[in-house]
């Protein structure tokens, strides 16, 4: 898992000030592998939901981009979604590294119908 750490944290709900969104959120901390597919680059997922991710990185990745992204648990078991950059901010400075946080929101147009279904059954599994 080269850039990643493994924190097996329980996951949990994750609450926040904007109870706006469509679904609730999961903390992972290492315990799901990412990868940007287009740019074979790993990154530490902190985050997933039903409508998108946030992950940390080493690059700073343009606000609109469109990558494809490989999640996969410890179990092998992997789901490969589309999603749109929508905000990416500087976290800090990890182990000399500058690194950025960056949320992603799936692309709901070019979702096939059973990915949704590939999404929950990632999330039932890690919760």
């Amino acid at each position: 898992m080269s850039a990643f750490q493994d924190f097996s944290r329980e996951s949990s709900a994750v609450g926040s000030m904007d109870d706006r969104r469509r679904s609730p959120r999961f903390e992972l901390l290492g315990r799901l592998h990412g990868q940007v597919v287009s740019l074979a680059t790993d990154v530490r997922v902190r985050e997933i939901s039903l409508g998108g991710l946030s992950f940390e990185s080493a690059i700073a990745f343009p606000v609109g981009a469109i990558h494809e992204f490989r999640l996969q648990l410890g179990d092998r078991s992997s789901v490969i979604l589309r999603g749109r950059v929508v905000r990416c901010l500087k976290h800090g400075i990890v182990d000399g590294t500058l690194k950025y946080t960056t949320a992603v929101q799936f692309i709901d147009d070019d979702l096939p119908p059973n990915d949704e279904a590939r999404i929950r059954d990632l999330i039932q599994k890690i919760a």
